[in-house]
């Protein structure tokens, strides 16, 4: 069993070391001069004998690394779980982080009022003062929207006074739910010092404060993610112990929904969880009643929202997002064969054309912005949303055709969410109103009134790659499967399944807010190893030692 044992874990540190050396051998064939750079300029360099050499170099460093800093951080892990901390007023600890959270994050209301407006916000402001029924932006973000200009009309306000209320509404309910974060963590007794960081974290890293005053889908979405994962962790753990409670599958449901209705990749990430979920409670649900519960709750509710986003919206006449929404990588893998005049046979060339005209594409591609061509005016939108089996029957016959460039094409529409070298300040945080025609624009209160500028002292300026929010939970996920077992992969589905939404799917390939749902669950990447260790070594007997 022993010998089985060890096995087991050498097997995870050579797939976890092949992973990071394979990655890091294709970041450095990658060449990148920044987003919207012309196929000259951005793409990915030909892999040769030195990419080889390369990865069984970085194989044997990474493999050595891996062996010998995983008994400290199992050993410092333990000793951290097991501290049980004295019993202290929740009630006082909360006030307190509430006035400073309050007195923290009000310098940034007043700085850049009424809050920084993205081009999509404009969008759905739009449809919700015309009434337009459509998810092209989340329908749930758009119905928020009209309630807060709804508000504004009650007291005779104007729209800027409609967005500073939903954006002043938005800071309270993040705020509430990192103070019910805090509790959450005393609830699961973790240790003062990771409370005192995880709570610093949210209170203090100014991009938090920021996507609080961002006016976007991506904030709420963030919310619901962080909600979410909060019961996620709880239904993890009542698994484990055969207990699950009411309350916990109430709260993880209301997490589904949120996740599911402010992003429309939201669903997908709610079915991937879910799928995941039947998968690592199949065997306990069987026997286990409460396990069966939630199972079945989990695909009764992944039922319920298909159903609602499907023939619901259909019935009341809510228009669909764009289709082509949902081809972007393989529409930009075929838009490389074209650019790189690849492998096209003259049928497919007319195929091509039906779409777009191939000279148009041509011009419109670039390998890090799928919106070039499927907004271009030349794009056929409708004859692509009527023809898409046509489309995918394309697709894999220019794949057969094409596999290199397919390829080098994805790598590099998807280059922000995987090499960690590369980061961009577009749509990094929203610290600015877009230019409008109504009549929306940011005051700053603060500089007027104190004679300085906050905005100089928190708007970033080096932006952080996007990659290291995958590759943070990818290596966490990685360390839970190998101590606590595959299972554990189910803590990581909101994260991971963000990603990989992303991968197939992304419309450019550098941008923050499609993946700051990730930030704003950081702190688990250190929770959820203690509050598995702790639930380990309890199960087996392990007193914890008080501080």
């Amino acid at each position: 069993m022993e010998a089985m044992n060890s096995k087991r874990m050498i097997c995870y540190d050579c797939c976890l070391a092949a992973v990071l050396s394979l990655g890091t051998t294709i970041m450095t064939r990658v060449r990148y001069t920044g987003l919207g750079g012309p196929k000259e300029d951005n793409f990915v360099a030909r892999f040769g004998v030195s990419s080889i050499v390369l990865f069984c170099l970085l194989f044997v460093v990474f493999l050595f690394a891996i062996h010998y800093t995983n008994g400290p951080m199992k050993t410092i892990l333990a000793r951290i779980a097991l501290k049980e901390q004295r019993r202290q007023s929740r009630k006082r600890i909360i006030g307190i982080w509430a006035v400073v959270i309050v007195l923290a994050w009000i310098p940034y209301y007043l700085s850049y009022y009424p809050g920084g407006i993205f081009a999509d916000t404009l969008g759905s402001i739009r449809y919700a003062l015309a009434g337009d029924l459509t998810n092209r932006h989340p329908f749930f973000y758009t119905v928020l929207i009209g309630l807060s200009i709804k508000v504004a009309n009650l007291f005779h306000r104007d729209l800027t006074w409609a967005i500073g209320f939903f954006t002043a509404v938005q800071m309270l309910v993040l705020q509430c739910e990192i103070l019910y974060f805090m509790v959450w963590m005393m609830r699961h007794g973790v240790n003062r010092a990771v409370r005192i960081a995880s709570s610093s974290f949210f209170v203090f890293f100014p991009l938090v404060p920021l996507y609080a005053i961002s006016v976007w889908k991506d904030t709420p979405f963030c919310i619901a993610v962080l909600f979410w994962m909060m019961f996620a962790v709880d239904l993890y753990v009542e698994i484990i112990e055969e207990k699950v409670r009411k309350r916990t599958l109430a709260g993880f449901g209301i997490g589904m929904f949120l996740v599911a209705f402010t992003r429309n990749n939201g669903i997908y990430v709610v079915i991937f969880s879910v799928v995941v979920l039947v998968i690592i409670s199949w065997s306990r649900a069987r026997r286990e009643r409460s396990c069966r519960a939630a199972v079945a709750v989990g695909i009764l509710l992944a039922i319920v929202i298909s159903l609602i986003q499907g023939p619901v919206y259909n019935i009341v006449g809510i228009q669909y997002t764009a289709k082509v929404e949902n081809f972007g990588i393989p529409l930009q893998q075929i838009g490389a064969v074209v650019a790189y005049d690849g492998c096209i046979t003259e049928e497919q060339k007319e195929t091509i054309d039906r779409f777009m005209p191939r000279e148009a594409m041509k011009n419109s591609y670039c390998p890090t912005m799928v919106d070039t061509i499927k907004w271009a005016p030349e794009f056929d939108e409708k004859y692509f949303s009527a023809h898409i089996s046509e489309f995918l029957k394309l697709w894999l016959q220019l794949l057969k055709q094409n596999l290199a460039i397919y390829c080098k094409a994805y790598l590099m529409a998807t280059v922000g969410f995987w090499n960690v070298d590369f980061s961009s300040g577009n749509a990094y945080v929203q610290n600015f109103v877009w230019q409008n025609e109504m009549g929306i624009a940011m005051h700053d209160y603060f500089e007027e009134w104190f004679g300085f500028s906050f905005q100089h002292f928190v708007n970033p300026r080096n932006p952080i790659s996007n990659a290291w929010f995958f590759w943070i939970f990818f290596v966490a996920a990685w360390f839970c499967m190998k101590h606590y077992g595959a299972r554990a992969f189910f803590l990581f589905t909101p994260q991971i399944g963000v990603w990989l939404t992303l991968m197939v799917a992304t419309p450019i390939a550098v941008s923050l807010r499609y993946i700051a749902s990730n930030m704003f669950t950081l702190p688990f990447v250190i929770v959820v190893p203690l509050l598995l260790e702790r639930t380990k070594r309890t199960g087996n007997g392990e007193e914890p030692v008080t501080e």
